[in-house]
């Protein structure tokens, strides 16, 4: 009797599909998600990074200008800002490397 029960249950589980039987709707996988439809939207952050980069550098605090230039980097949208942002950090850290 146990063995007819377990082996009923295997043949509900293999006829059931996956998300029956997970207690899962593929509703929340049908729908891209939110960073995927907004990328390439809002305003480019990484003019503020610059700006704050070239502000530390002014100020001599040179690693955390650094940092700034690396945000600015990775949030770089335009070609044009992304060679000028790498010249002006290779710059800070060829300067980093100097003063070591």
């Amino acid at each position: 009797m146990r063995h007819l029960f377990l082996f009923s249950f295997a043949v509900w589980l293999a006829a059931c599909p996956p998300t029956v039987a997970l207690g899962q709707s593929l509703s929340a996988y049908d729908s891209p998600s939110q960073g995927a439809s907004s990328f390439g939207q809002g305003p480019d952050i990484s003019a503020t990074y610059l700006k704050e980069a070239r502000e530390y550098r002014k100020q001599g605090r040179y690693e955390l200008a650094r940092q700034s230039y690396a945000q600015a980097l990775s949030t770089c949208r335009s070609n044009a800002n992304l060679n000028i942002i790498k010249r002006e950090l290779a710059g800070v850290e060829l300067l980093l490397r100097t003063m070591r």
